[in-house]
């Protein structure tokens, strides 16, 4: 008898489930899309000099200027308060052993008036990978207005250029900004 009252219980509103079902579905669908949106409004698409990357709205743009004759150089920082993320690329117009380019930048460094005081200590080059790009990358370490910072610097040639990119973060930020630093590496392209 409960077999029938079920039966019945269920055939008394043909299609209630399929009506629910397309609602459900239709909500579903706009919560994608809705999200979709609002993922794209949290990033920044950056298509210039034959490279491309995202990175999210709330680093500002600093520096975005050819280097004449040389190549171009691009720089971001984290606006959000009290954090510290910084992503600096620049592109040399021809191509250049990475490791001779990573000794210079390296020097380069330990000369800079920010890095003078404290010093800045580098650890030895090692052969990895940048996204899908074979690269030579450095880490450093130093203290930048009172911060203690950390820092990776990737360089590889591609199209016929060579690539440094410079990640460098505060220690107590490392976990947010490093989300930001795969993301540019996941996204990074040259052409």
């Amino acid at each position: 008898m409960m077999q029938k009252t079920s039966k019945a219980n269920a055939t008394s509103h043909p299609g209630s489930f399929s009506t629910k079902w397309k609602v459900a579905l239709s909500f579903c669908m706009l919560l994608l899309t809705f999200s979709h949106l609002y993922a794209k409004d949290k990033y920044y698409n950056y298509l210039k000099n034959g490279i491309s990357f995202s990175i999210p709205i709330d680093w500002k743009t600093i520096a975005d200027e050819s280097l004449p004759g040389k190549g171009y150089y691009y720089s971001a920082e984290s606006t959000a308060k009290k954090t510290t993320g910084l992503f600096n690329l620049v592109t040399i117009n021809n191509v250049e052993n990475p490791v001779k380019s990573l000794l210079v930048q390296q020097k380069h460094m330990k000369e800079e008036v920010l890095y003078q005081e404290a010093g800045i200590e580098f650890t030895e080059l090692e052969n990895c990978s940048f996204g899908s790009m074979d690269a030579t990358k450095v880490n450093y370490e130093s203290i930048v207005k009172g911060i203690k910072i950390s820092g990776t610097i990737y360089c590889f040639n591609c199209s016929e250029k060579t690539y440094l990119l410079f990640f460098q973060t505060g220690l107590k930020d490392q976990k947010n900004n490093a989300k930001v630093f795969r993301m540019i590496e996941l996204t990074f392209a040259c052409r």
